[in-house]
């Protein structure tokens, strides 16, 4: 009987030691803390059916752009770089030194083709979508089928504000 205080206090501390962790000793998740973006306004400019080709296209919008544009990388035969600039953030893929193909993305419901490279740049503040083709551009509206075609081609999409 006179080790029973011994034997308590050896049960006790083997009893804290295995229980479980409290929440509040838990660190907290910093991903959960934050918030998911919220999505802005965007244009309907780009949500009919159309392709656009040119040698060199650009394509910028507001913050949540890469929501609805992408580009599609091949490594064999493209080149990319993707940095944060004063500007925003930059997205550029080109063709290959002596490579044979197309770069291709995407913008809402338009598929877009340059032949040499694309840029995508996502602006830091609030602005319009815009597109410049340069370089033989052509774009064909796949619903009514009319086409627009010259040097250069410049579009452009609205955002209420």
């Amino acid at each position: 009987m006179k080790h029973l205080p011994t034997i308590c206090a050896c049960t006790l501390l083997l009893l804290t030691a295995c229980q479980q962790p409290n929440k509040q000793d838990t660190p907290p998740d910093p991903v959960a803390e934050i918030p998911p973006p919220v999505a802005g306004p965007w244009t309907e400019a780009f949500m009919k059916a159309g392709v656009l080709f040119a040698d060199d296209i650009s394509i910028e919008g507001p913050q949540g752009m890469i929501k609805h544009a992408g580009l599609r990388i091949e490594p064999e035969i493209h080149d990319s770089t993707t940095r944060t600039t004063k500007d925003g953030f930059l997205q550029e893929v080109h063709l290959k030194p002596g490579s044979e193909g197309e770069v291709r993305a995407i913008l809402d419901h338009w598929e877009v083709v340059a032949f040499r490279r694309i840029t995508l740049l996502e602006r830091v503040g609030p602005c319009d979508v815009k597109v410049h083709a340069r370089g033989g551009a052509r774009f064909v509206d796949l619903e009514t089928k009319q086409e627009q075609n010259g040097e250069a081609l410049n579009f452009e999409g609205k955002i209420p504000r």
